[in-house]
């Protein structure tokens, strides 16, 4: 009797209970198609926008962070050193006029930004090939290798250069140069620049419908000139992307990089020029590049139309004691614009216009080009690019970058 009478009671509480409730879930199911906390109970429900809330704020203090970093050393003396660093790499972003901050989405993210590594799940190779001023070879080449639900890591080198470069001596150094004391060729050496680049990029939990992308990109630098001259150094770059969801026909990215991040010294093996200098080292101050990028889908011709815009905020400082070279007086600001039209997936029409700053003044650049893409059933294409940059000084140059992913 007692056991029946408790029986009782639970019931009659419970059946009391449910008229209190039935209207409020009945009310939510209706404006919610769902019962309440179906898929995820109030407490994960909390403890999910909690962990969100802390991952959106962590970002939000580490690009400030990041910004604070560059900002800082504006007081540090600036020059131009290791400029091989700013030509850019790939056709596609050079087409574009050097916008690629967050359009990283290939094997060229290690340079532009390795927040881009984030994006890929597959193997893939690239090579680029260019000659500056019909003298200087540039070459680039990167590999990526996907990590299972940790991004993917990139291995890069870039490298400038002219080889062969003829030694002369005089028979005789005490007489003038005549038809019977002509230079000879006494030898050759090789002026390069190298950077070696290891980059780890990885996605963030999606919130509220934007992706987040992370990326840190390690450089080691080295130089090598006559006579056994050379330099080392070494660097690191941070990246950020966010960008809406990429299955809506119309997506929007924000990208960030900061090259040099923490400032990047090279360390040269020759005494000082003069007896002013006492530092055998020269310092590469951090640059900010802020991108946006629209990515439209069209209904003609099955086409994806790309809108880009890159700004690149540099340091600049006035004279100092760590190099002989004056500090560039040219703008701090430099803005690169471009545009893609890509047809069937096929065929990819690119322009772009560049405004470098030089040392005496800024320098625009138009460019253009054009890329054609193949993709296999089983996932895996490549794709061949070709840029063309006019320079009003230089003339034109040619770029062509090779990209094949497995």
């Amino acid at each position: 009797m007692v056991s029946r009478k408790i029986v009782a009671c639970n019931n009659t509480q419970k059946y009391a209970e449910t008229p209190k409730q039935r209207p409020q879930a009945k009310t939510r199911r209706r404006i919610y198609g769902k019962t309440p906390y179906a898929s995820n109970p109030p407490d994960r429900t909390a403890r999910n926008l909690k962990n969100m809330k802390h991952l959106k704020k962590n970002t939000f203090c580490f690009a400030v962070s990041i910004i604070f970093c560059v900002v800082g050393f504006q007081s540090v003396d600036a020059r131009y050193t290791a400029d091989f660093l700013t030509l850019g790499v790939g056709a596609r972003a050079l087409a574009m006029g050097g916008a690629g901050t967050t359009l990283s989405d290939n094997a060229y993210a290690p340079y532009w930004n390795p927040a881009g590594l984030g994006q890929l799940t597959r193997y893939e190779v690239s090579f680029m090939h260019s000659t500056l001023n019909g003298e200087d070879a540039y070459d680039f080449l990167s590999y990526i290798h996907p990590l299972k639900k940790r991004g993917a890591i990139g291995i890069s080198w870039l490298r400038v250069g002219v080889d062969d470069i003829p030694i002369t001596s005089l028979p005789v150094v005490s007489r003038p140069v005549g038809p019977a004391n002509r230079p000879e060729v006494v030898g050759s050496f090789n002026n390069t620049d190298n950077a070696f680049l290891l980059a780890h990029g990885w996605r963030l939990p999606t919130f509220r419908g934007i992706d987040l992308h992370l990326g840190g990109t390690l450089k080691l630098l080295y130089m090598s000139g006559y006579r056994s001259t050379n330099a080392i150094g070494g660097g690191a770059d941070i990246g950020i992307i966010a960008m809406t969801n990429p299955e809506k026909p119309h997506q929007l990215r924000l990208g960030l990089q900061a090259s040099d991040t923490f400032t990047t010294k090279l360390y040269w093996n020759t005494p000082p020029p003069s007896a002013d200098l006492t530092s055998h080292t020269e310092t590469i101050l951090p640059q900010l590049k802020v991108g946006i990028a629209t990515i439209h889908a069209l209904p003609i011709f099955r086409s994806t139309l790309i809108f880009a815009l890159d700004t690149y905020i540099q340091n600049r400082g006035g004279s100092g004691t760590k190099s002989d070279v004056e500090a560039p007086q040219g703008s701090p600001v430099e803005l690169h614009a471009g545009a893609e039209w890509t047809l069937f997936d096929l065929l990819a029409l690119r322009i772009g216009m560049a405004e470098r700053s030089g040392s005496l003044e800024s320098v625009r650049q138009l460019t253009a080009g054009v890329g054609l893409n193949l993709r296999f059933v089983t996932g895996a294409g490549a794709g061949l690019d070709y840029a063309f940059a006019n320079h009003p000084a230089l003339g034109g140059s040619h770029r062509i970058s090779l990209r094949i992913r497995f």
